[in-house]
């Protein structure tokens, strides 16, 4: 209960805690690349559901309902777009942001501990493909399970519990993205970094729900989630790694 007070207390303090930094403008950053994939996702949804219609009007004849259908067909498309935008947004959002989420991450901690980083370009560039990597091998280990607990919906009364599992999975695997950046600085190897988050799989899966429940938000959550989050996952990470004596 302890790690998870923290957590919650962390979120509540990263407003306060980016003002003090001056890294307000990180805002931005993240609801700008948020924004821009949404927009895409939205064009190219629009692209595949005129193509999709007039493939199956070479089949079926609406003719005076054409309209109608292809407007339906669009609107159809564009809904599974988004759906599996949000699916893919992590990764793609995430990955673009490991430079953004690195600095923050290591400006967080000198705030916290003190302690200065003077990284050389080489190493900041390490830093960078490490979390995009971090990013993607999560990915692909939350697609398998995710597929695993979708085949679960076949199984009656289980089936129910699938929209749940697939949130916990998910929320899982998105702390991945955000407590690697903190892990890799006190040189903690991937396979090291990796049970750390699994030891403290409770918290930190609360930790990516939070996220989630936040980006969620219509437009305010683009722009404040993925900055409010790499501030308070730094910090709790910082301060679970100081009461198990990492340090």
């Amino acid at each position: 209960m302890t790690k998870i007070k923290i957590l919650f207390q962390s979120y509540l303090d990263a407003p306060k805690l980016i003002k003090i930094l001056n890294l307000r403008w990180g805002y931005f950053i993240g609801g700008f690349v948020g924004v821009l994939l949404l927009l895409f996702f939205y064009w190219i949804s629009g692209h595949i559901g005129d193509w999709i219609f007039k493939e199956i009007s070479t089949i079926f004849n609406f003719q005076e309902y054409s309209r109608l259908v292809r407007w339906m067909f669009i609107f159809l498309i564009r809904t599974v777009m988004i759906s599996i935008e949000y699916f893919f947004f992590k990764t793609i959002l995430l990955g673009i942001l490991a430079p953004f989420f690195s600095y923050v991450s290591e400006k967080v901690e000198t705030h916290e501990n003190g302690k200065l980083y003077n990284f050389t370009f080489k190493e900041n560039i390490y830093l960078v493909l490490r979390g995009i990597k971090i990013a993607s091998k999560s990915f692909l280990k939350e697609m398998f399970y995710t597929t695993l607990v979708l085949l679960l919906g076949f199984v009656p009364v289980i089936n129910i519990a699938v929209p749940v599992l697939i949130y916990i999975i998910q929320s899982y695997f998105i702390s991945y993205n955000f407590v690697d950046y903190t892990l890799e600085r006190h040189k903690f190897s991937a396979e090291k970094s990796s049970n750390f988050i699994w030891k403290n799989k409770v918290v930190f899966t609360i930790g990516g729900g939070i996220f989630t429940l936040i980006y969620f938000i219509p437009i305010v959550g683009i722009i404040v989630a993925p900055i409010i989050s790499i501030v308070a996952f730094t910090t709790t990470t910082l301060k679970i790694l100081k009461t198990e004596d990492v340090f």
